[in-house]
């Protein structure tokens, strides 16, 4: 139980920290680009058009793809507690079917992850370019250390991986049950390795959730203070042109 607690109180404040650092994004953002869904700028003038379309676009998706991230996280705290659970009521599910249901939820989590900080990272770039702002920028995010591992599976290990792939046995029963979901609680290795194997999916989803809460607090410490400016100099154009249209209209 203390064990349960610590966790949890490690959570919320990892989910408040990074909370507190997308908070004034999000607010800035709500004076247009959450508000103009689809705009039509029908205040800009032709030539311009484009150019600031373009800019709402990059920041809009620049935005979801932050909030996206934020998203991760949390649904990586339900399926820690996915894989953390069992028995099932009634016996609706099997062990196996149970460790599997939470690789599965991980490892779409796990690529979601890697491919919303890839964007997020090439968006920002693309923004920065159009409003011609001028930083010296690191090289790209790298997935390294927080992607999903995908090295070949050690079939000798103590430990196999059998809610990801079939373990190699000579029993007689996985020559005709390869559908995973019949896949028996009572056969071996099944039985033996249900214990050892959560633990070791509990371990990589904890690792997981380190390195993701790492890597959106790390975009946000190097390029937080950007996006809110970028959001600043869009809200001012867009401002600006109104004021321009209204005054115009006159």
């Amino acid at each position: 139980m203390l064990d349960v607690v610590r966790v949890t109180r490690v959570d919320k404040a990892t989910v408040s920290e990074i909370d507190r650092l997308i908070a004034p994004i999000v607010e800035l953002a709500g004076e247009n680009l959450m508000c103009l869904s689809d705009p039509s700028f029908e205040f800009v003038p032709d030539r311009t058009r484009g150019g600031i379309s373009a800019i709402h676009q990059r920041l809009k998706a620049e935005l979801r793809a932050l909030l996206q991230l934020r998203t991760v996280y949390g649904d990586m705290i339900a399926c820690r507690v996915v894989a953390g659970e069992y028995p099932w009521a009634r016996g609706e599910l099997s062990h196996y079917q149970h460790l599997r249901l939470a690789w599965s939820q991980f490892a779409r989590l796990s690529d979601m992850f890697n491919e919303s900080m890839k964007e997020i990272d090439c968006l920002h770039g693309e923004t920065l370019e159009l409003l011609s702002v001028d930083v010296e920028r690191a090289d790209g995010w790298s997935a390294g250390g927080g992607a999903l591992p995908t090295e070949a599976i050690d079939r000798g290990a103590l430990v196999d991986r059998w809610y990801d792939v079939a373990p190699k046995s000579g029993l007689p029963i996985f020559d005709t049950m390869r559908v995973a979901s019949e896949w028996s609680d009572v056969a071996h290795p099944f039985a033996d390795h249900y214990g050892a194997a959560r633990s070791e999916l509990l371990g990589q989803i904890g690792a997981k959730m380190q390195a993701v809460a790492s890597g959106i607090a790390g975009f946000l410490s190097d390029h937080g203070d950007e996006l809110i400016d970028l959001i600043g100099r869009y809200n001012d154009m867009v401002r600006n042109y109104r004021m321009r249209h209204d005054r115009d209209m006159i």
